[in-house]
């Protein structure tokens, strides 16, 4: 599947994914996910929201999620699917996207989209 004509998130210029989220202090480099999908806790029972899938510095998507950071990039948004759901169920319902665009796109200088985040949760280049 090709890049979307557009991002509903984000469309960053850089010549990689690396460059568009550079880090803060790279001595020090924080490697924030860029974004996380959780699903609600119940603060009747004392159970947090859960982070389920999450997009991480490198662009790799993890469902169930990795070492989630404390803080993103880009966000955190929620998804009301079970645990347990495919990436593309957690995707579809915490993006509200009838077009279905990427996600995100990373476009370096000539224009050309070096990385992007489908609907469905499926990350391409790098």
């Amino acid at each position: 599947m090709a890049a979307t004509n557009s991002a509903m998130l984000a469309r960053v210029f850089g010549s990689s994914l690396q460059n568009a989220f550079a880090q803060i202090n790279p001595s020090n480099p924080q490697n924030l996910d860029l974004l996380q999908i959780i699903i609600p806790g119940d603060l009747v029972t004392g159970n947090p929201p859960t982070v389920v899938v999450n997009v991480d510095y490198t662009g790799a998507v993890h469902n169930p999620a990795v070492s989630p950071t404390q803080g993103t990039r880009l966000g955190t948004f929620q998804s009301n699917q079970p645990s347990g759901s495919t990436t593309a169920q957690f995707f579809t319902n915490a993006f509200s996207n009838p077009s279905q665009s990427d996600i995100l796109q990373v476009i370096n200088d000539g224009g050309n989209i070096s990385y992007y985040l489908n609907y469905q949760g499926v990350a391409t280049g790098s």
